[in-house]
């Protein structure tokens, strides 16, 4: 009986923590897969910092961390969303690229809860696997369009 107990605390411990840890893929992710894709190659890759804590190391951003516009890739007007990391910032897949969108004008809440919301009420409108487009508000002093910030986001509304 003991020996049963705890094979059954062992199999719902894994379980549990299978679920926490676990990893569902979007169906956008799926189709890459069945491509034979990585569908998440464009992200970045994590690479161990100073003292063992993780820094996040992104491709395609110059060494300077400044985008200027001859260094732009060019911007997507539509993509599909594959997951939100925010109530501000999500990640798209437009023209075979991942890209990282932070929306125009807004930054994350202080407050946990309303947080929460906002994510909540995104998540809803745009959920996974939905097709959003495009806008670009930002101007810089001249009058041209900002399409990246300086962590080389995208800075745009969803229209």
């Amino acid at each position: 009986m003991l020996r049963l107990l705890t094979c059954l605390c062992l199999m719902l411990t894994t379980a549990g923590c299978m679920a926490v840890l676990g990893y569902e893929p979007t169906p956008a992710e799926l189709e890459a897969i069945r491509r034979g894709e990585d569908p998440r190659a464009n992200e970045g890759e994590q690479k161990q910092g100073n003292a063992g804590e993780s820094a996040q190391v992104e491709r395609d951003r110059p060494s300077t961390g400044n985008w200027n516009s001859a260094e732009q890739p060019p911007a997507p007007t539509e993509g599909t969303v594959l997951r939100w990391v925010n109530s501000v910032t999500l990640v798209i897949e437009a023209a075979d690229r991942r890209e990282t969108v932070a929306l125009a004008g807004e930054s994350p809440s202080d407050d946990f809860e309303q947080e929460q919301r906002r994510l909540d009420e995104r998540m809803n409108r745009w959920t996974y696997g939905s097709q959003v487009r495009l806008a670009y508000p930002t101007k810089d002093e001249k009058g041209e369009v900002i399409f990246r910030d300086q962590q080389g986001r995208l800075l745009a509304r969803i229209d």
